[in-house]
């Protein structure tokens, strides 16, 4: 039986269950979350963007559920103790408005560069450099992680947990920050959780991990030998030792020339392999206590909603994660979340449109691995960054197709206005799961033959029906899609009035089976 449906798919979603190593509503229903980070670093805007409910009623347009929400610890507390009661109420704003687009939201304390003298995230009073020199040097923000003593010495202290002017620990006030946000938002069922700190990175130790990949980076040129006679290659440039390595780095010819280098996934491998024992020392000796220290607050603060928890920056280009579960009083926390970040080495430069596939699938496949052994559910918290960037449309369909494989969860870095005109932004508006009625087994959208096909084993106690997205732009006049076994029939509800954005509903059968579905683009 088909039937197409004005009828409106109901705005505001149910609370989210973690159940295993997935996201479940309360039907039972797997849910994929799929959305986007909604941060504003920006001092003057308030570090919020105020674009009111149009902007919450596209996103729903576009097919995402959840909003990974920037909190900035700058805006939040901007003295010591002082919480800007102004910040949280527009923070409301915010929230209020998500949930009246039927969209999640979870809360991520953001920080780039540790602090707002920096770039963005910690208070002015947070930040103690002991009077160190900020140096940033080369052509990508990140880099002053690795260059500049005054980041480097702010992060040492804040690991440190050191006084803050008013006699109190700069960690220990992070934490009670937290603690102020949760206790207005513990029982608002639009948030589903606390990301507890954006991409933690090591302060001194940054200049141990850099020396050892260009040591790792040298030994392996150094070992290549020079091209055959007459012939040349894309590096033969390059130089070692280490530290002409590093220069040449902080260069866009030089930097485009390594990355080149680094294509074969070998090599890369064993640069990046290079620093894992001290990003999982850093992880287990300051990340980790420091998570434990949020957490509780988080917890005694009466909220049970979940802990998304991050890696070191290192792993946003492969280097394995050593985080491991939260344990509070010797317990398992029971609601936690995996939420690395995923970025090819071209992120932030002008060659964001060659990423290297294999280096993303290396990437992909460790946090896959990572998120097994956490034996969590993945959520990836950021992806992209694209921008209006050129011909990155390609780049994006092979990230989102390791989503597909390791059916997780993501949110794309990041909404800009107009981001709908951007060259990529097809791959964010597509096709997929969001819920079904039992456990998903895969799915996948081909954009060269326009065809997209799930499957799942239903649970035949589960009476909601299946949801599947389809934008206007692969199905503008509808679908008749291919369900195996058929069932009861399934309808086409618009997401608005007049919009040809739609969700297929399918109805369950009631009896536990392995139901597929294909949908293939209409041919004019």
């Amino acid at each position: 039986m088909r039937t197409v449906s004005d009828t409106q798919e109901p705005k505001e979603r149910p609370p989210l269950l973690i159940d295993g190593t997935r996201f479940a509503d309360p039907q039972g229903r797997h849910v994929l979350l799929h959305g986007i980070n909604l941060v504003n670093k920006d001092p003057h805007a308030g570090y919020l963007y105020d674009e009111g409910p149009e902007l919450y009623a596209r996103m729903r347009e576009w097919g995402l559920n959840v909003i990974r929400l920037g909190v900035i610890w700058d805006g939040l507390e901007p003295e010591p103790g002082e919480y800007e009661e102004g910040y949280l109420k527009r923070l409301d704003q915010q929230i209020t408005l998500a949930k009246a687009h039927g969209l999640h939201v979870f809360l991520d304390m953001h920080q780039d560069l540790y602090s707002v003298l920096f770039s963005d995230g910690a208070p002015a009073w947070a930040t103690l450099t002991g009077g160190a020199p900020h140096t940033s040097l080369g052509g990508v923000w990140s880099d002053a992680y690795f260059t500049s003593p005054a980041v480097q010495a702010a992060l040492d202290a804040f690991w440190d947990n050191a006084p803050a002017p008013d006699g109190l620990g700069v960690q220990e006030h992070y934490a009670r920050a937290w603690a102020h946000v949760t206790q207005r938002y513990a029982h608002e069922p639009a948030v589903i959780g606390f990301d507890l700190m954006n991409e933690p990175f090591p302060g001194s130790a940054a200049v141990q991990i850099q020396a050892m990949m260009f040591t790792k980076g040298a030994e392996l040129i150094a070992a290549l030998g020079t091209p055959p006679s007459g012939g040349a290659n894309a590096f033969s440039h390059i130089t070692a030792p280490a530290e002409s390595l590093a220069e040449q780095w902080l260069t866009p010819d030089g930097r485009s020339a390594i990355l080149e280098l680094l294509r074969d996934v070998g090599l890369y491998t064993q640069v990046i392999d290079a620093t894992r024992s001290l990003y999982a020392e850093f992880e287990a000796s300051r990340l980790m206590p420091m998570y434990r220290r949020v957490a509780r607050a988080i917890r005694d603060a009466g909220s049970t909603q979940a802990l998304f928890l991050e890696t070191t920056m290192g792993s946003n280009m492969g280097v394995y994660s050593a985080i491991t579960p939260l344990e509070l009083d010797g317990v398992r926390d029971p609601a936690q979340v995996y939420s690395a970040h995923g970025y090819d080495l071209v992120v932030d430069t002008p060659d964001i449109a060659q990423a290297s596939p294999e280096r993303v699938e290396l990437i992909f496949r460790r946090h896959g691995e990572t998120a097994q052994r956490l034996d969590m559910p993945m959520l990836v918290g950021e992806w992209g960054a694209y921008g209006s960037s050129p011909g990155t449309l390609p780049a994006a369909w092979h990230v989102t197709h390791q989503f597909e494989d390791l059916l997780c969860s993501e949110t794309y870095w990041a909404y800009q206005p107009g981001i709908e005109r951007f060259p990529c932004f097809r791959a964010i508006q597509r096709p997929y799961p969001e819920r079904v009625a039992g456990s998903l087994l895969s799915y996948h959208f081909n954009p060269n033959t326009r065809v997209f096909e799930a499957a799942w084993q239903e649970n035949g106690q589960i009476t909601a029906p299946s949801l599947i997205y389809l934008p206007d732009w692969f199905t503008p006049e509808g679908a008749e899609p291919e369900i195996t076994p058929t069932g009861s029939g399934w309808r086409a509800s618009p997401v608005s009035a007049g919009s040809h954005n739609r969700y297929l509903e399918i109805a369950p059968t009631g009896e536990p089976c392995t139901r597929h579905i294909v949908v293939k683009q209409r041919v004019p």
